[in-house]
């Protein structure tokens, strides 16, 4: 009896040994899974450049600790394992306590403020700085503190009436003759304007972070711009070239104050502009008769059809590292004895000072350097990555593609590095945006080009009585480089028709569409010509009828008869 008793715990004792070496296998072949797994993720890690070099430390004693732990088990080495085991539970625990602390103990979030580069603005400024003498940015601001925003009548800024009618022709004020009074009472406001054009250099302040407001007052730019637009057409309508002519210059100024800014939405903005007046100044060139003198400023006033697009990166890219930095240097924060520290909680817009979450700051100690001067190299190294490709000469045109495993594992990783900064550039400082802006870019330059090449008919015309065969003979009137449609890549289309001529671009898809722009209902096709003379012909608005029946072949009868049915009893 006692004999079995011994047996039977000496084979109680084999099962539970057995049981505890194959939980322990069980738990090795778990951990090596698990070691494996964020081997991967440090490896891709790494390959993004995120981590910081404690990041990289952290993260190679974690990851290797796991993947060693089982294997080193496996082999018979006990004590190496606890060790593995007690450095990557040590990590975690780490981890939980650095949260428990930011959750627990906040500290006084309101003596701290974000961050700000302050110096790399005030370096920035310092470099566009002219007096106050000289600055248009000075004139533009107390013209339009004079100016009241209620008298803005629909007819000139809202609908079609701009864009058609008194913005695409001439016009003459019998025919539009609420047009015509309104535009006599701004006679003083237009004069301001045309002072301000005479003016070279422009500067407003740059807006520093993304989540500043705009410094550049767009919405009243641009109506300056219609209001210019539509008297210089009344001017042409009338027969006054040569005024007509100073507000068309004075928009182009205006365009130009523009380009002196760092940032893309006014650039483009200011190509808005050109490419509108410049279709004026074209129709000027092919239609009116002018002096040597109208001529010859026009060739003074034109815009280089060299394209500046070199100089507008150097500046665009030294001005989107400064809030790229901004924007990052929400992770830090500083009091107003200047000791900096990781933000705790953390402020999107400096703005409404709103705290957003709270974050423990050995997070953003693996992926961010210690001191936010660092900041600066990563704003280098992450542009250097898609600076090449922006600057070079023949940019290739956009690729619409799938995402690659990489690219998902890539953005996996870096999402788990540091979630802010991945959010940052893919939102704010994705790189195909600036390749997307630069292919934006290309139909204002062939607008330039094209500006140039009509003015060089012209003089040819002028020369000898009749447009010429083709462009050669105007070589020596024109620029090299308007020569080239830098939206084809390739040269503009010119062909005598009639009495006049045709001149456009292929556009994007170099298909040559005989310089018609727009969707083709009957063809079910979009022509992308660019037209540049003869202007396209203005579109009349459908009739009610032919609404009425697109909607009912799409959405059927009763669905159409109940709409205009409700808009019959709004009127009335």
């Amino acid at each position: 009896m006692k004999e079995m008793s011994e047996q039977d715990r000496r084979n109680d004792g084999d099962a539970r040994a057995r049981r505890q070496r194959i939980a322990m296998c069980v738990f090795r072949v778990v951990a090596l899974l698990a070691g494996a797994f964020w081997m991967l993720v440090f490896i891709a890690a790494l390959r993004t450049g995120y981590l910081s070099r404690i990041g990289i430390t952290v993260g190679a004693l974690l990851a290797g600790s796991v993947v060693a732990s089982p294997i080193l088990g496996w082999a018979g080495r006990r004590r190496p394992e606890l060790i593995c085991n007690g450095v990557h539970l040590g990590i975690v625990a780490l981890f939980i306590l650095s949260g428990a602390r930011t959750l627990l103990w906040p500290g006084d979030s309101a003596t701290w403020r974000p961050y700000r580069f302050d110096d790399e603005l005030a370096a920035i400024e310092a470099k566009r700085a002219i007096p106050d003498s000289e600055n248009a940015a000075r004139r533009y601001d107390a013209v339009f503190a004079e100016r009241d925003e209620e008298d803005e009548p629909n007819f000139i800024f809202s609908g079609v009436t701009v864009r058609d009618e008194l913005g695409s022709r001439p016009w003459k004020g019998d025919d539009y003759p609420q047009a015509a009074q309104w535009l006599d009472s701004q006679s003083g406001q237009i004069e301001k304007l045309l002072e301000i054009g005479r003016m070279e250099k422009c500067r407003w302040p740059v807006q520093a972070d993304t989540y500043d407001d705009y410094t550049v007052a767009h919405r009243k730019l641009n109506h300056s711009v219609k209001l210019l637009w539509a008297a210089g057409n009344r001017d042409l309508g009338e027969g006054r070239i040569t005024e007509a002519l100073e507000k068309y210059f004075c928009i182009l100024r205006m365009a130009d104050h523009l380009h002196q800014q760092p940032s893309m939405v006014d650039s483009l903005t200011a190509f808005g502009s050109e490419r509108f007046v410049l279709q004026m100044i074209r129709y000027v060139l092919a239609q009116s008769s002018l002096s040597a003198q109208n001529i010859a400023e026009i060739a003074n006033r034109l815009p280089p059809a060299t394209d500046p697009w070199p100089q507008e990166w150097e500046t665009l890219s030294e001005f989107e590292k400064l809030r790229y930095m901004n924007l990052l240097g929400r992770l830090y924060e500083v009091n107003d004895n200047g000791a900096v520290s990781f933000a705790a909680d953390f402020v999107i817009s400096p703005k409404d000072r709103e705290r957003t979450g709270k974050i423990p700051r050995l997070y953003w100690l693996m992926s961010m350097p210690r001191d936010p001067h660092g900041v600066r190299g990563m704003a280098d190294t992450y542009f250097a990555e898609f600076d090449a490709i922006v600057r070079s000469q023949g940019l290739p045109p956009i690729e619409r593609h799938r995402e690659t495993t990489w690219e998902s594992w890539a953005d996996f990783a870096k999402m788990a590095c540091n979630f802010y900064r991945w959010g940052a550039e893919t939102l704010f400082f994705n790189g195909g945006d600036y390749i997307k802006y630069r292919e934006a870019r290309r139909p204002a330059i062939t607008a330039r080009r094209g500006a140039w090449l009509v003015l060089g008919l012209r003089r040819y015309r002028d020369a000898h009585g009749v447009w010429p065969q083709t462009l050669d003979a105007i070589s020596e009137d024109v620029p090299a480089e308007a020569f080239v449609d830098p939206t084809a890549g390739e040269a503009f289309v010119y062909a005598l028709d009639g009495d006049g001529f045709k001149l456009y671009s292929k556009g994007i898809n170099r298909i040559d569409d005989g310089g018609r722009h727009g969707y083709v209902k009957a063809l079910d096709k979009f022509e992308d010509d660019i037209p540049l003379w003869p202007p396209p012909p203005l579109t009349e608005p459908p009739d009610e009828g032919s609404i009425k029946k697109e909607l009912q072949d799409i959405y059927g009868k009763d669905y159409v008869e109940a709409t205009f049915q409700d808009k019959g009893s709004d009127k009335r």
